[in-house]
């Protein structure tokens, strides 16, 4: 068990710190964007979308999840064996997808990102709305489809393209070529991993907990599974890094010209 933040190694604590000012900083409005600025330029050609709400947006989520496994420990006080897993998922998945739609350099790229994330987001929508029998708010899906497809035909993007596939694991990839050292594929791992671990997939479970045995009859084992602190913490501080990456390009992109 935990017992509070300074009886973990000095650079998990430092991450822990991290994801509190980010926290804080969160619940309040979002940094402004700068005129002149390669933000100001995107969010003044798609103005109903806006690039730099789309990427702060998945910045939030990923410190509301990194927050809520930083609560569980060091508040609750309570290592679940599979629940922290999921919200670093979630955390990787925000985080990888801001650094998706922030890093290209070219205008263009990011502008067609983001109405792929705005397509992903209204098509998404339609299937819930349908499957529960609701009817949508605001305007009819089809509608807010067009727009999107004529946002992308007007900046020289094919709307088939725009309003085709999302890939998680598509961006997450792209992120690993950005962030990557040459040895792994940090993003891609943590993310395989803690979606092993929200699906109950035994090859992730039995992989990376810590084993009790209770009894054996022939080949029948009753086992108690647990979390390993140390495993858990070094993953939470990796998805932290990712965050601060995320973090970083969104100041640049809110402040500098490119």
């Amino acid at each position: 068990m935990l017992k509070d933040r300074t009886h973990v190694q000095p650079h998990i604590a430092d991450a822990l710190r991290q994801i509190n000012r980010w926290q804080k900083a969160t619940s309040e409005p979002s940094p402004a964007v700068e005129p002149g600025s390669s933000l100001s330029g995107d969010d003044a050609k798609v103005p109903t979308l806006r690039v730099s709400s789309a990427a702060y947006q998945c910045f939030t989520h990923a410190v509301d999840h990194l927050h809520a496994v930083q609560a569980l420990l060091f508040e609750a006080k309570v290592i679940h064996s599979y629940a922290p897993y999921s919200l670093l998922r979630a955390a990787v998945e925000a985080a990888g997808e801001a650094i998706w739609l922030l890093e290209p350099n070219n205008r263009q790229e990011r502008i067609r990102r983001c109405l792929k994330r705005a397509y992903e987001n209204v098509s998404k929508g339609k299937e819930f709305m349908d499957l529960a029998d609701l009817q949508p708010p605001g305007r009819p899906h089809a509608e807010r489809v067009q727009e999107i497809r004529d946002l992308a035909a007007l900046h020289g993007l094919d709307p088939n393209d725009v309003c085709g596939r999302w890939s998680t694991q598509r961006q997450l990839k792209y992120v690993d070529g950005v962030v990557g050292d040459g040895n792994g594929n940090p993003a891609q791992n943590l993310w395989q991993i803690c979606s092993g671990f929200a699906h109950g997939r035994e090859w992730a479970t039995l992989g990376l907990l810590e084993r009790t045995v209770h009894s054996q009859a022939g080949n029948v084992v009753q086992v108690r599974l647990s979390s390993s602190t140390e495993v858990l913490l070094n993953m939470l501080y990796m998805t932290t890094l990712l965050t601060g990456k995320a973090k970083r390009l969104y100041e640049v992109r809110r402040r500098c010209h490119r």
